[in-house]
């Protein structure tokens, strides 16, 4: 196939001994060098994944984002920036959750990686996000942009290596999601997700991108997987290029993920196999198979009557999630909850026929069952949203604070 982008490089080289630091200069070093990216002078912003509160692999390493730091000021850089706007379903502001931005920032280590290294934590919630055209834009033709982004001198992406339950794998190019406000994160959340994250590459430059592939995530990501220890730090000027072979690492086809199709179909990058030149560690040596995100429910959760209409992958999921972390909290009788209704135009069964609480889980379910709905009155639980993200904790947490009343 002709290509019409220039050959690319992805570097991949193995931490051993826990020479965090060592690696990632050895990556960077086999894509030209720190010094390549960050002149004397210059001010640098670092965009690590700080999704949500918890350590790796759901969030970057903050032992990896230390030592870009220091690659940074060695290269000569004035400042240093470490900033994110956390998944929208951690938020007080939107009634769910229990932690702001800060509080994630604090609970992945990045404060503390800020105080030992002299960087300084920009909490895009609380900066400013500035209204910007995007030429070309396919789902977004604007949208309000976190401005560090868009005006520091040198932007350095570092992502975590995990897969994603709606987007097959979560790499570079899905990384900034964080650079939007919540209200944007929120809206255009199911298929045509990539393509607005592709549109956001189209004014936001990168000049370098480090992925953290430490302790890596498969399965249901990008937070209820299971980890997988890799020890890998990997590399490239051209993120479409290092979301190729990092998939490819994890032993799913560049070609078959979504983002990296239309990001090089639409002028983002390279992100062709045979157009890359990988250097360090062989790629036969350091890939392994990935469990891919599986949304299956039927026959899995004995304790519950599952009712499918016609669902999409997000409300699968969202069940998924949803149904493990109710089982995860032991309440007696799973809180009374029997039945689960998703997707469009389930089943309506009679209402003598649930004994329990029924889950409505996405705004399908919700207004197709409206009629067994009313019925049930307030045995309904209604999981809106569509998809339905930070309702899912909202009525986990409902269910929690009733047990509470129980005791």
């Amino acid at each position: 196939m002709k290509h019409k982008y220039e050959r690319t490089t992805v570097s991949i080289t193995k931490v051993r001994d826990e020479k965090i630091y060592e690696a990632v200069k050895a990556a960077v070093d086999l894509v030209g060098g720190m010094q390549r990216y960050v002149r004397k002078g210059a001010e640098v912003m670092l965009k690590p994944n700080l999704a949500y509160p918890y350590p790796p692999p759901a969030t970057t390493d903050p032992r990896v984002v230390k030592a870009v730091v220091k690659l940074c000021f060695e290269a000569g850089a004035s400042k240093v920036y470490i900033g994110d706007s956390s998944a929208y379903s951690c938020k007080k502001i939107l009634g769910v959750g229990r932690w702001t931005n800060w509080d994630v920032i604090e609970k992945t280590g990045m404060a503390k990686v800020a105080e030992e290294t002299g960087a300084v934590i920009v909490d895009f919630d609380e900066d400013e996000f500035v209204m910007t055209q995007i030429p070309d834009g396919v789902i977004l033709q604007e949208a309000p942009i976190a401005k560090r982004m868009l005006e520091t001198e040198v932007i350095i992406n570092i992502p975590a290596l995990k897969t994603h339950f709606e987007t097959l794998v979560t790499l570079g190019l899905k990384n900034y999601h964080g650079i939007l406000p919540d209200h944007y994160k929120v809206q255009w959340h199911k298929d045509e997700i990539m393509q607005k994250i592709i549109d956001l590459h189209k004014v936001v430059k990168t000049d370098l991108t480090i992925l953290d592939g430490m302790v890596a995530m498969q399965g249901l990501g990008p937070r209820c997987g299971t980890n997988v220890q890799m020890d890998l730090i990997m590399a490239s000027a051209d993120m479409v290029s290092l979301d190729a072979v990092a998939s490819e690492v994890m032993e799913i086809g560049a070609d078959e993920v979504e983002s990296i199709r239309i990001a090089r179909m639409q002028g983002i990058g390279n992100g062709f196999m045979d157009n890359i030149d990988i250097v360090g560690e062989k790629l036969d040596d350091v890939k392994k198979k990935f469990d891919r995100p599986d949304v299956s429910i039927d026959g899995i959760y004995p304790d519950f009557q599952i009712i499918k209409g016609g669902p999409c992958v997000h409300c699968y999921g969202r069940t998924k999630i949803m149904l493990d972390d109710l089982l995860a909290e032991n309440f007696p009788d799973n809180a009374n909850v029997t039945n689960v209704f998703v997707g469009i135009n389930p089943k309506q069964i009679p209402v003598e026929q649930i004994k329990g609480k029924a889950l409505f889980i996405g705004d399908c379910a919700i207004s197709t069952a409206a009629n067994l709905r009313y019925a049930l009155g307030d045995r309904a639980i209604c999981v809106d949203g569509c998809p339905p993200i930070a309702s899912v904790h909202r009525e986990l947490d409902k269910l929690r604070a009733e047990q509470e009343k129980k005791k």
